[in-house]
């Protein structure tokens, strides 16, 4: 009679997404976003567009935060009725800017707003960063950097041609 082992199987490492979570937990973690975490997180999957709460309390609990800490906030009339009515151009440049993480306040001993020692040095011109501007500098960097090329090029031969004309004759 032979013995046998029973050895448990060994389990597939599976990885966990966020939409593995019980439903539960997602709105447990929802409590704790601002506004636009919240906002982007309701329009990026259909399970949490009814989940997720973006209603009057967290617009001015959002604004009331950014006043604060001296940050951006719109002058003009809000209307709180719908995110698409809050959503005016002043209340989505902000949004943009805070999507791009261009609102770390300078203060002595770190950032204001992120955490941290330091804050980062503005690496790109205040009038690229201007919406979309960078975007379409990055897009037109390498042809413009083979135009600018093929163009300095063709203007030395132009110049060489003219200096070996005028010695040959």
């Amino acid at each position: 009679m032979a013995t046998e082992s029973h050895s448990p199987d060994p389990q597939p490492d599976k990885s966990y997404t966020l939409m593995d979570l019980p439903t539960e937990l997602h709105l447990h973690i929802a409590t704790y976003l601002p506004y636009p975490d919240a906002l982007a997180l309701k329009h990026s999957c259909r399970h949490f567009y009814p989940l997720v709460y973006t209603g009057v309390h967290l617009k001015v609990d959002w604004l009331v935060e950014r006043f604060e800490r001296k940050l951006e906030c719109p002058m003009e009339k809000c209307s709180f009725r719908t995110d698409e009515s809050f959503c005016n151009a002043r209340v989505r440049r902000i949004m943009e800017r805070r999507r791009r993480h261009l609102e770390c306040l300078r203060s002595h001993g770190g950032c204001f707003v992120i955490d941290g020692e330091t804050c980062q040095k503005d690496l790109v011109p205040t009038w690229l960063k201007k919406r979309g501007r960078l975007q379409r500098a990055r897009s037109w960097g390498y042809e413009v950097f083979v135009t600018g090329l093929v163009f300095l090029v063709l203007n030395l031969l132009w110049h060489l041609c003219g200096r070996l004309l005028l010695l040959a004759s």
